[in-house]
């Protein structure tokens, strides 16, 4: 029974630290800041279907001058 104790403990912290590399590596990801004309350039280029909602409204507002 101890045994099967150890290696549950030892698969639970395997998944532990697997889910906490792909948090890590997800949150590595960085799009470029909105910092005006680099930031429009950056994003005319991206595919349009990429876009999220927040960065097609940042996109009008910063690229476009739409309130």
């Amino acid at each position: 029974m101890k045994q099967y104790l150890i290696v549950a403990s030892l698969l639970l912290l395997g998944l532990v630290l697997v889910m906490l590399g792909l948090a890590f590596i997800e949150g590595s990801k960085q799009e470029p800041p909105l910092v005006g004309e680099a930031w429009c350039e950056f994003m005319m280029n991206k595919p349009n279907i990429e876009w999220t909602t927040s960065e097609a409204e940042s996109f009008a507002k910063t690229c476009l001058d739409v309130e």
